[in-house]
């Protein structure tokens, strides 16, 4: 019965009878965030294998496990940040009216959009750093010149990497979720102009 009540409840403030195209838009918003689960799904296990691999591999000295605990909590952390939106997204009111589900799915799609600066703050003190604190513990016998240009190499190429890696998810975002918003924000429009 108390279901019953919520129905009425919620058919008594939809203005609308939610139509086809309503009803594919929230299909395809729904298949859109798991389909990011399950993408970051597959980096969280990627960055577990990868963390192993590491742990197993710089079994040496404590300032490279301490290299390593670098890159592994900023990895870690920015797991944390995505999966965090990632659900906020799957876990949308699909049986809110249409009124209070489209601000909604609105803003938690856009805040897919990377990088923020978080992201940026997370490499520079994870992989970036904890890469520079190992390959100081690796070339310590090598010449201070040279180990000054190894530290710079490999810190150039970890945000060329960084670069590359947020242009090619932002090309995803624009490709995948950005027709949903686009979508979205039709439908708001259309809405707020059949109430005027």
């Amino acid at each position: 019965m108390e279901k019953l009540e919520e129905l009425q409840v919620l058919w008594q403030t939809q203005t609308a009878a939610p139509g086809q195209p309503v009803e594919k838009l929230v299909r395809d918003v729904r298949s859109h965030s798991k389909s990011m689960v399950r993408i970051f799904a597959i980096k969280t296990a990627a960055v577990v294998v990868g963390s192993v691999v590491m742990l197993v591999s710089l079994r040496g000295s404590a300032l490279m496990l301490a290299g390593a605990a670098l890159v592994l909590a900023g990895v870690i952390f920015m797991l944390i940040v995505d999966w965090t939106a990632n659900l906020r997204a799957l876990h949308l009111g699909y049986a809110a009216p249409s009124s209070g589900f489209v601000p909604e799915a609105l803003d938690r799609l856009r805040r897919l959009e990377s990088p923020r600066p978080v992201h940026w703050l997370a490499i520079a003190l994870g992989p970036l750093a904890g890469l520079n604190v190992v390959e100081l513990a690796l070339l310590h016998a090598l010449p201070l010149s040279l180990r000054i240009v190894m530290h710079l190499l490999l810190s150039i190429l970890m945000v060329i990497a960084a670069v590359v890696g947020f242009r090619v998810r932002h090309r995803r975002f624009e490709r995948e979720t950005l027709p949903l918003i686009q979508r979205l924000e039709r439908l708001e429009r259309e809405a707020a102009s059949d109430r005027q």
